[in-house]
């Protein structure tokens, strides 16, 4: 038998030295197979897109003010964060440390002094104070309170990419998963401020969009899980992270309603194609409820269990049953959908007559935002609406170029390959869920640009398939073989790359790579940086950063050493702003807020803004705190009713104190606001059309300004010692100077915001807009109605201008 060879050692002598020749083991890496580079490559983005939405805000060290004092010390980017801020404040520190405040109770700072419901869920906030527990050790606990506030979106917004990617796995495969994760980095909307993702964003819009995207996931495999067990167990860890939207958004029912509109149509396709499968209904019945289930404790603590969500869980319930029937007796589809559109059509029918129902089947209640969503006002359909910038819709370029040049129109492309794919071949559900989401967040976009952020998951996922797709139509893989089988060098460059292969890559780095990354680049530079970073090259086209946030914090920290022998802040005087500025001031003021960012205390804010002289700025007060007493005793009490009846006539006290206690009973309520006005704007525009409160506010002030300025005083000294409220502060700021058309429309009091419509002239009782030509020329409304058609091809008109009428009088 041959024996191996065995590796000796050989040993040469020469010049008297000894060398060894036994051979050398090499050293052998270990070769990392695809699961572990895919691991590594998602590791990559997400440290991508973390430092992209934290790195620049740290670094400008604009969200930090060293000489502010607690919670002062860490800036929060926009207003709604500082209440979230507040909650954790008073949830860590407040009058019953560890209870979370204000969610069934009111919040004594807010619309003061009726108080109002802040109303915000618990989680996120929750969570923000279970991370700084892990930074205690390093630091103290307001300030790593501090820092996990403004981490917090920074985390979610880079952690969104693990979901995407899984779900590009299931839709199509790894490939394009990781480069849909990839492209979130390049999406400009996400890395911002406003509803991204941008550090020191402290409010919930980037850890929404991970639970939605989470909750998508589990649907998708849920439906594709051939094992019914697993398939289930998917379903429930969906309606997990359904139940955590829950408890941290109030409008959690979006996602519920998005899930039930793809059920529906999942399963009338099925029916008509004949390819009923019962994991639809099972999968997204068991999802909804556990979501519901799950956080009913939370949602149970303010609302009522039968809410839009329950209906919602029992109609696509109910519908799965349909579904499973109609399969089990082989009913035709020419039978079964006219059945379902019969049924449907009844449920709009009911749907359109649930207000009236509910007044006396309260148990319908809870449908009747479902109604006006369709016959109604819609998402946002009413006055205050128009005057806030996320509650219309942005311009057709910047909704294209929130997602880049290209990718909005490569998603349109995936849109319609994968439908068309859909139709003619696999029928696969998932896909037709992906289809049916885009249209719905298409639609959204449509209604209101805040929801702009949610469209940045599909247009991710579609335009990764359309660019994967067409690398693969041009086969790279072709090419290098045959640079290959050339022989190399510029010989096989010359055989084997064509026009297509050079049309592919420039158009992948110079339309989808590089502008994106120059305008993510641009969304994460925070505005005080973009000169040092981008210097004379364009910028600005998003981003965010400290603004506004810095002047009124340091505001507010004054205000918050004021009335310190007050011990509770509740007690302390009141102060009135804007509501956009409510936020900061409960947060940092230590006194109540008039108005604030849930739309509280509009009416009293805006008339005090428009009061024309300091008597009837006063009675804007006075109506305040006689609103503030009805609202803690149900009625104006005796003894404010004796103030009024010791200064002023007894009729003129009777008046004021029915209109108090019943707004609409005030002679300016349902008047026309404006004159001149055409038959449109009359019947669309009317005073008390939002607040019926706008009618008590305008008729008391014109009651009491014929009284004359010390008995107003005496009677706002008085009604304060009677009621033991007081609003003694106020806020404006320059910016208000550009929103003063708003004040005069949410008064009720004008229609300069909406002067194009109809025939109203854009004048009234405070602004007057002059029309600028070409040659500097200014022009007034009426002048502009006399020009002749020759005068505006001469010298057109190209701008307009503001005047502010001033009152000498106040």
């Amino acid at each position: 038998m041959r024996k191996r060879a065995q590796s000796k050692s050989i040993t040469i002598e020469s010049s008297g030295k000894t060398v060894d020749k036994t051979p050398q083991k090499k050293i052998i890496f270990p070769k990392m197979n695809k699961q572990m580079w895919i691991a590594l490559s998602l590791v990559a983005i997400f440290f991508m897109v973390l430092f992209l939405n934290t790195y620049f805000n740290v670094t400008s060290e604009q969200t930090y003010n060293p000489e502010g004092e607690e919670f002062g010390k860490y800036y929060l980017s926009g207003p709604d964060p500082y209440y979230n801020m507040r909650l954790v404040d008073q949830t860590m520190y407040g009058e019953n440390p560890g209870e979370y405040p204000f969610y069934s109770d009111n919040d004594p700072l807010l619309n003061y002094p009726l108080g109002t419901s802040g109303g915000r869920k618990p989680l996120m906030n929750m969570m923000a104070i279970t991370m700084s527990q892990f930074l205690t050790p390093f630091m103290s606990e307001i300030d790593a309170l501090g820092l996990a506030m403004q981490f917090i979106p920074a985390l979610f917004g880079a952690l969104l990419i693990f979901p995407v990617y899984f779900i590009g796995k299931e839709l199509f495969n790894k490939k394009i998963g990781l480069l849909a994760a990839f492209l979130i980095v390049l999406i400009p909307v996400h890395l911002g401020s406003g509803h991204g993702s941008a550090f020191a964003l402290f409010d919930h819009d980037s850890f929404n969009l991970f639970m939605i995207i989470t909750t998508y996931l589990f649907l998708i495999k849920a439906m594709r899980e051939s094992d019914a067990i697993k398939s289930m167990i998917y379903a429930a860890l969906g309606g997990m992270t359904l139940a955590g939207l829950q408890m941290v958004w109030v409008e959690a029912e979006f996602l519920f309603t998005v899930i039930a509109v793809y059920a529906i149509v999942q399963m009338v396709i099925d029916i008509f194609t004949n390819k009923v499968d019962i994991r639809v209904p099972r999968s997204l019945t068991i999802l909804l409820f556990t979501g519901y289930l799950i956080s009913l404790p939370v949602v149970m603590a303010k609302y009522s269990a039968i809410n839009l969500e329950l209906f919602i869980c029992l109609g696509v319930a109910a519908f799965g049953i349909l579904y499973y029937l109609f399969d089990k007796k082989n009913i035709p589809w020419t039978l079964s959908l006219p059945f379902i559109f019969i049924i449907g059509a009844g449920g709009l029918i009911f749907l359109y007559f649930v207000p009236v129902l509910s007044e006396s089947i309260p148990f319908f209640g809870s449908l009747n935002k479902m109604s006006s969503i369709l016959f109604g006002s819609g998402i946002y359909g009413n006055k205050v609406a128009d005057t806030i910038a996320e509650a219309g819709t942005y311009g057709f370029s910047r909704t294209v170029m929130s997602f880049g040049p290209a990718l909005f129109w490569l998603a349109w492309m995936g849109f319609f390959m994968v439908g068309a794919n859909y139709v003619k071949k696999e029928h696969r559900k998932d896909h037709l869920f992906i289809l049916v989401l885009f249209l719905i967040q298409i639609w959204f976009i449509f209604i209101a640009g805040r929801f702009i952020n949610d469209l940045v998951v599909p247009i991710a996922l579609l335009s990764a398939w359309a660019i994967w797709f067409t690398i693969d139509k041009i086969d790279y893989g072709s090419m290098v073989r045959s640079i290959r089988s050339s022989g190399g060098g510029i010989h096989g460059l010359r055989r084997g790359v064509k026009f297509l292969h050079v049309f592919g890559i420039l158009f992948v780095a110079f339309i989808v790579v590089l502008p994106n990354a120059y305008l993510s680049l641009d969304a994460a530079v925070p505005a005080g940086e973009k000169a040092e970073v981008f210097g004379d090259l364009p910028n600005g086209a998003f981003g965010g950063g400290i603004g506004k946030e810095t002047y009124w914090v340091h505001a507010y920290e004054w205000l918050a050493q004021q009335d310190t022998e007050i011990t509770n802040p509740k007690d302390r005087p009141g102060y009135i702003s804007w509501w956009d500025y409510g936020f900061y001031g409960s947060a940092i003021s230590k006194h109540p807020m008039v108005a604030d960012n849930f739309q509280d205390g509009i009416p009293p804010a805006s008339n005090f803004h428009t009061s024309t002289s300091e008597q009837e700025a006063v009675s804007v007060w006075i109506v305040r705190l006689l609103e503030g007493n009805v609202r803690e005793y149900g009625s104006v009490q005796p003894s404010v009713i004796n103030v009024f009846e010791t200064y002023i006539e007894d009729n003129d006290t009777d008046d004021i104190i029915q209109w108090i206690q019943n707004p609409k009973s005030s002679p300016s309520y349902g008047n026309q606001i404006a004159e001149p006005i055409s038959e449109d704007i009359e019947v669309e525009y009317i005073v008390g059309q939002q607040w019926p409160e706008n009618a008590v506010y305008h008729d008391i002030a014109d009651l009491l300004s014929s009284y004359d300025e010390e008995t107003i005083t005496m009677i706002y000294r008085d009604v304060q010692e009677e009621t033991g409220y007081s609003i003694r502060y106020y806020g404006v700021e320059t910016y208000d100077t550009q929103i003063f058309n708003i004040f005069g429309y949410l008064a009720d009091k004008s229609l300069l915001l909406v002067a194009g419509i109809g025939d109203y002239a854009p004048e009234d009782e405070f602004v007057e807009i002059r029309y600028i030509t070409q040659n500097g020329q200014e022009l007034t409304y009426q002048a502009v109605l006399d020009r002749s058609d020759d005068k505006n091809r001469q010298d057109p008109i190209y701008n307009t201008k503001t005047v502010y009428k001033w009152n000498n009088q106040f």
